[in-house]
C-alpha cells in the first residue's frame, strides 16, 4: 500500500497508498459549527413562524364559519320572532272582527294573551286613525293618521303584513318598531289597522348571548342597509351609531368575510362577520365575532411558543460556542497525533463479516480518479458475487457498471475528506435469481479505505415482515387501522400537492352480527374473508382495502373522481348483496357504504374518516344496502339527536321529569273517569319540553324502558299524596311503551309500586299501543293475563293507527279501546268519518270493552260522539293536560257537556 505504481504512460495515471489531507480540513471542522447553528436557526425560526401563522390562519376560518353558522341562527330566530308578533296582530284583528270592535286591548293583556315581557303596546286604529283601543290606558286622543304604516295599509290592495322602520311611538314615547295589519268592514271596506309596537332591542336580547363573547356583535339589517337594533356582549342598543361607523350594504343572501374594525365599528377592534337574510322578511341577521376573543387562544400560546423559541436560540448558541472552542482543541492535538499506521481491517477470513481494502488511482495532476481492490478476503468478494481471485487488484472502474461506479466514487470521495460513512444497498446475483441486503461500512486510513461488509438480508425480510404483519389485517390480508393511521396523512398530502382527490368509502356489512349468531364465528370469519376478497376486485391497482376491525372496512381511493367514487360504491353494495357460499350454507348479507371526499368534506384524515362514518351512518338509516356522500346537514341533525340523547341520560340520572294529566269523562254524567298521565321534561336548557321531541329518540335508545319506570313509580306517589289529601280516587292510566312492554316483567313492577305506595290495583290502568301487541302472541298473553289477574285495566291507546287484528283484540280480552285523534277529527267533516267510528264503536261494544275518543276539542264532535253512543271522550275540549296540583279542583264536580 505504501508504494506507489508504475505510471501508466497513456492516461498519466499513478496508484498510491494514500493522499494529502486537506489543509483547509481544520478550519472546515471549525467553521461547521457556526454554519450548522445558523442553519438550523434559520430553519427553526421558519418552521416556527410558519407553523403560527397557518394556525392563526386555521382559527381565523374557524371564526368565520362559526359567525356564519350563528347568522344562520339568528335569521332562524328572527323569522320565528317576525311570525309570532305577525299571529298576535292577525290574533287581535280576529278577535276585533268577532265581537264587531268590542274587545277590550286592555282586558287582554290583563289575561297574559300577549307576551308583556317583549311587547310594548298594541293597539287598534279606526279609519280615521284613531286609537280606539290599547293595552296601555288612553290617557288622550292619539292619532296615527299620518304614519306610514297607516297609510301604506289603507292605500293597499291586499293584505300584508308592514314594518316600519325604527320611530318614537306616540303612545309609548319610546324608539319601536311597528308592525301592523290592515282590517276590513262586513262590506270590504277599510276598517282600520292592528298595530303591534315591539322595542328594537327585543329583537337582539332574546338571542343566546354566551356564542358572542363580551365584544361580539348582534345587529339586525334592513334590506334599505338601515341596522334597527344591535346588541354588543349582552348590551342591546336601537342606535347603529353607537356600534357601526358605516351602514353594512350587504346585498349578498348569506356568508361571511373579516370585518376592518376601523372602517366597520366605532370601538375600532376587528370582528369577524357572518350575516344570513331572514328567509320571509326583508331583514338581514348579522354576527360579528370579535377578533382577540376569538383568537385570544391563539395570541397566549404564540407568546409562550416564540419565549421558548428564544431560549432554545440561545441555548443553541452557548452549545455552538463550547462545540467551537472542542473542535479547535481536537484540531490542535491532531496535528501532532501520528498518521494512521495500518489499514482499517474489520475481520479476518475466519469471520463471517467481509471486508476489503481500496486504494486510490491517482492522475498526473494528483486528483483521485478511481480506486483498486488492494486487497480482500473470501467472505467480501462472497457478498458481492465475486471470487477473491476476480475481485484482487482489479480497479472499480472495472468491476461496476458506469453509472454504479460514478456514484460509488461518489460516496469514497466523501469518505476521503469525511473520515467514515455507512450505508446499505440491495444487490443482485448475476442471474437476477437471487437478492441480498448488505450492510457496508467505510472508514478512511493514512493509506487508504478499508470496507466492511455484512450480509443482512435475514435481518432484513424479518423487519420487512414484522412491519407487514403490524400492517396486515391478520384474518383478511387486508391493510389494517395502524396502516391507515400511518399512511392516510401521506396520501392526503400527495393529493393536495398533486391538486386531486382522494375518497374514503366507509363500509359497514350489514346482517353479519346474525351470521355469527345463528351459524358461528367461523362462518363469520369466512364470510369476511370472502368479502375482502370482493372488496380488491372492485377497486384499482393504486387503490387500498383496509379491514378497520369487526365487520367494518374502508377503500382509500387515490386521483378520483367524484362520480367514479359513486361507481365503485354502488358497485362494493352490488357484489356484498349478493350471496356467499359459506360452509354451513348459503348466505345473503348487505353492506351500507358512506363516501368522504378530499378537499370537499375535510382536509385531515380524523375528519374524513369521521364523516365517512357519518355517511354511512346516514346510509344505514336510510334503510341500509345503500350508499350516501357526506351531507353536513346530516351530521348537524345527527350532532342534535346525540345532544337531546345526553341531555335525555342526564334527565333520567337527575330526574327531571314531571307529569301531567288530562281527564277522561262519562259522556251521560260528565263525571271524571280516570286520568291520563303525561311526561313532561323540565330541561334546564331549554325549559319545559312536549313528549313529541324526545319520545321517539328515548324508544330508538332503549331509554324508554328506564322513562317508564320512572313514571310508574311517579304516578303512584301522586295517587298516594292525592289520597292523603284526601282528594276523591280517581284512576290513573300509564302509556307503556312496546319496548317496555315486551321485555316482560311489567307485571312485577307495577306490583311492587302499588305495594310500596299501599294502593289498590284498580286505582292504575295501562295503556298500550298496537304495536305493542304485535310479536309472540305466548308471551303477549301470559302478560295481559298477570296484569289482569293483578286488577289492572288494560286499554289499547291510538286504536286505528297499528295493526292489530280483530281475533287478537277478542283473545286478549282488552277493557277499552282509545279510538286515536285522527278518527275524532273527521267528525262533522264527512259522512264517512262517523260511519267510521260508528263501525269502531259497535266492533268494541260487541266484544266488551268501552270506547275512549281521543282528541276532542269542539261541543259538535261530542254531540257527535254522544250520538254514536261513544263512553268517553279526552281532549282539549273537556281540559288540557295539567299539573298535579290542579287536578283535585277538576275531578271535584261533574263537567258539562254539550247536549
Amino acid at each position: 500500500m505504501g508504494r506507489r505504481m508504475a505510471h501508466d504512460s497513456k492516461n498519466k495515471l499513478s496508484m498510491v497508498g494514500g493522499t494529502k489531507k486537506p489543509k483547509f480540513d481544520n478550519l472546515l471542522s471549525i467553521a461547521s459549527w457556526p454554519i450548522c447553528c445558523l442553519l438550523v436557526l434559520v430553519l427553526g425560526w421558519s418552521l416556527l413562524l410558519n407553523h403560527l401563522g397557518n394556525e392563526r390562519h386555521s382559527m381565523e376560518r374557524f371564526a368565520l364559519k362559526e359567525s356564519g353558522i350563528l347568522a344562520q341562527a339568528y335569521a332562524d330566530h328572527l323569522n320565528r320572532t317576525f311570525e309570532s308578533i305577525d299571529k298576535i296582530a292577525l290574533t287581535v284583528r280576529f278577535a276585533w272582527s268577532l265581537a264587531d270592535g268590542a274587545v277590550s286591548l286592555q282586558q287582554m293583556a290583563q289575561k297574559g294573551l300577549f307576551p308583556s315581557t317583549s311587547l310594548i303596546l298594541v293597539a287598534v286604529a279606526d279609519a280615521e286613525g284613531e286609537v280606539i283601543s290599547s293595552t296601555q290606558p288612553l290617557e288622550r286622543p292619539v292619532s296615527i293618521r299620518d304614519r306610514e304604516h297607516f297609510q301604506v295599509q289603507r292605500s293597499s290592495g291586499g293584505d300584508r303584513l308592514f314594518i316600519s322602520k325604527p320611530l318614537v311611538g306616540r303612545m309609548s314615547g319610546q324608539k319601536v318598531i311597528q308592525f301592523s295589519r290592515k282590517m276590513l268592514d262586513r262590506q270590504g271596506n277599510f276598517a282600520g289597522v292592528v298595530v303591534v309596537s315591539i322595542n328594537p332591542a327585543y329583537f337582539v336580547s332574546a338571542f343566546e348571548s354566551s356564542p358572542l363573547g363580551a365584544d361580539g356583535v348582534l345587529a339586525v339589517v334592513g334590506d334599505d342597509a338601515a341596522v334597527r337594533a344591535t346588541r354588543m356582549g349582552a348590551h342591546a342598543s336601537a342606535d347603529a351609531d353607537t356600534i357601526f361607523k358605516q351602514a353594512p350594504g350587504i346585498t349578498d343572501y348569506a356568508g361571511s368575510m373579516p370585518l376592518d374594525g376601523n372602517k366597520w365599528f366605532t370601538d375600532g377592534r376587528n370582528r369577524f362577520g357572518g350575516w344570513q337574510r331572514v328567509p320571509d322578511y326583508p331583514f338581514m341577521a348579522m354576527v360579528a365575532l370579535d377578533e382577540e376573543e376569538q383568537l385570544g387562544a391563539y395570541y397566549g400560546k404564540r407568546a409562550i411558543t416564540i419565549k421558548t423559541g428564544v431560549l432554545l436560540s440561545l441555548l443553541l448558541l452557548l452549545l455552538t460556542a463550547s462545540g467551537t472552542m472542542s473542535t479547535i482543541r481536537l484540531a490542535r492535538s491532531r496535528r501532532h497525533a501520528a498518521d494512521i499506521r495500518q489499514v482499517y481491517r474489520v475481520a479476518t477470513e475466519a469471520s463471517s463479516d467481509g471486508f476489503y481494502i481500496l486504494a486510490p488511482v491517482l492522475d498526473g495532476r494528483g486528483a483521485v480518479v478511481d480506486f483498486h481492490v488492494a486487497d480482500c478476503n473470501e467472505r467480501g468478494a462472497a457478498i458481492l458475487w465475486k471470487q477473491r481471485r476476480d475481485f484482487l487488484g482489479k480497479p472499480l472502474s472495472h468491476i461496476y457498471p458506469a453509472r454504479a461506479f460514478r456514484r460509488f466514487m461518489a460516496i469514497l470521495h466523501g469518505v476521503m475528506e469525511r473520515g467514515v460513512a455507512e450505508d446499505e444497498f440491495c444487490i443482485h446475483s448475476s442471474d437476477g435469481s437471487t437478492t441480498r441486503w448488505v450492510h457496508r461500512r467505510l472508514v478512511k486510513s493514512a493509506n487508504g479505505i478499508a470496507v466492511t461488509l455484512r450480509d443482512v438480508s435475514d435481518t432484513k425480510r424479518h423487519i420487512y415482515e414484522l412491519e407487514r404483519k403490524g400492517n396486515e389485517d391478520a384474518l383478511t390480508r387486508l391493510h389494517n387501522r395502524h396502516w391507515l393511521h400511518a399512511s392516510l396523512p401521506g396520501i392526503i398530502e400527495r393529493a393536495r400537492q398533486g391538486h386531486c382527490h382522494v375518497a374514503l368509502l366507509y363500509i359497514d356489512i350489514d346482517g353479519f352480527k346474525a351470521v355469527n349468531d345463528t351459524m358461528g364465528h367461523a362462518a363469520g370469519d369466512q364470510l369476511l374473508q370472502l368479502a375482502a376478497a370482493r372488496l380488491e376486485s372492485v377497486i384499482r391497482p393504486k387503490d387500498k382495502a383496509v379491514r378497520l376491525g369487526g365487520d367494518e372496512f374502508l377503500l382509500v381511493l387515490e386521483d378520483i373522481r367524484e362520480t367514479e367514487a359513486a361507481q365503485i360504491a354502488a358497485r362494493v353494495v352490488e357484489l356484498l348483496s349478493e350471496k356467499f357460499k359459506l360452509d354451513p350454507g348459503m348466505q345473503s348479507i348487505g353492506a351500507s357504504v358512506g363516501i368522504s371526499l378530499y378537499p370537499k368534506d375535510g382536509a385531515s384524515a380524523e375528519e374524513l374518516l369521521q364523516n365517512a362514518d357519518v355517511a354511512m351512518y346516514s346510509a344505514k338509516q336510510a334503510g341500509k344496502g345503500q350508499w350516501r356522500f357526506f351531507s353536513p346537514d346530516f351530521y348537524d341533525s345527527l350532532r342534535a339527536r346525540l345532544n337531546i340523547e345526553r341531555r335525555l341520560r342526564d334527565a333520567i340520572e337527575f330526574d327531571q321529569f314531571v307529569m301531567y294529566y288530562q281527564p277522561r269523562v262519562d259522556m251521560q254524567t260528565g263525571q271524571v273517569t280516570s286520568l291520563e298521565a303525561l311526561i313532561r321534561w323540565e330541561d334546564p336548557e331549554t325549559g319545559l319540553v312536549e313528549p313529541h321531541k324526545f319520545i321517539d329518540i328515548a324508544e330508538q335508545t332503549g331509554l324508554i324502558v328506564n322513562v317508564g319506570s320512572q313514571v310508574i313509580s311517579k304516578v303512584c306517589a301522586q295517587i298516594e299524596q292525592w289520597s292523603r289529601q284526601q282528594a276523591k280516587g280517581i284512576p290513573v292510566s300509564i302509556n307503556v311503551s312496546a319496548k317496555q312492554f315486551q321485555k316482560g316483567g311489567l307485571q312485577a313492577e307495577l306490583s311492587a309500586a302499588l305495594q310500596r305506595h299501599g294502593l289498590a290495583p284498580d286505582m292504575v290502568e295501562v295503556e298500550v299501543t298496537e304495536s305493542s301487541m304485535m310479536g309472540d302472541s305466548d308471551a303477549i298473553s301470559e302478560e295481559f293475563i298477570s296484569l289482569q289477574k293483578l286488577g289492572i285495566k288494560v286499554l289499547v291507546d291510538d286504536f286505528g293507527t297499528g295493526y292489530s287484528s280483530l281475533s287478537q283484540l277478542q283473545r286478549l280480552e282488552m277493557d277499552g279501546l282509545k279510538i286515536d285523534r285522527s278518527f275524532t277529527s273527521e267528525l262533522g267533516k264527512t259522512r264517512q268519518g262517523e260511519i267510521f267510528f260508528s263501525a269502531i264503536v259497535t266492533m268494541a261494544h260487541s266484544l266488551g270493552m268501552r270506547v275512549v275518543a281521543e282528541g276532542v276539542e269542539t261541543p259538535e264532535q261530542a254531540r257527535i260522539l254522544k250520538r254514536l253512543e261513544c263512553d268517553e271522550i279526552q281532549g282539549f275540549y273537556v281540559s288540557r293536560p295539567v299539573p298535579a296540583n290542579d287536578v283535585p279542583e277538576i275531578i271535584a264536580k261533574p263537567i258539562k257537556l254539550a247536549a
